[in-house]
């Protein structure tokens, strides 16, 4: 939800920008540098590390394409592997009749 709101307020009051980043502000629009993680949790009362995270673990549930991981953030195979031990445990896989 936050998410959507934020690009669609992006495309409204920035629809040119050359910034690739998902978050822009003022200041970060008219060029391609990131917002700071200082502004990300100012503004999103979240830390820039826990957005990746979640963003990270959504991609995993969604495609649970270990190779897509590594190629969209930068994780290793030995990464992207722990992320989906996170969601599936061992152990606490319901069991059959």
């Amino acid at each position: 939800m936050h998410v959507r709101i934020s690009l669609d307020l992006r495309a409204r009051k920035w629809p040119t920008t050359a910034n690739a980043h998902l978050f822009i502000n003022a200041q970060t629009a008219t060029h391609t540098d990131a917002t700071s993680n200082v502004w990300a949790t100012k503004i999103l009362g979240v830390s820039a590390q826990a957005l990746r995270e979640d963003r990270i673990l959504d991609e995993m549930t969604a495609t649970g394409d270990v190779c897509r991981l590594c190629d969209l953030f930068g994780l290793s195979i030995a990464g992207a592997e722990r992320c989906r031990a996170a969601l599936d445990p061992p152990g606490l896989a319901p069991e059959g009749p």
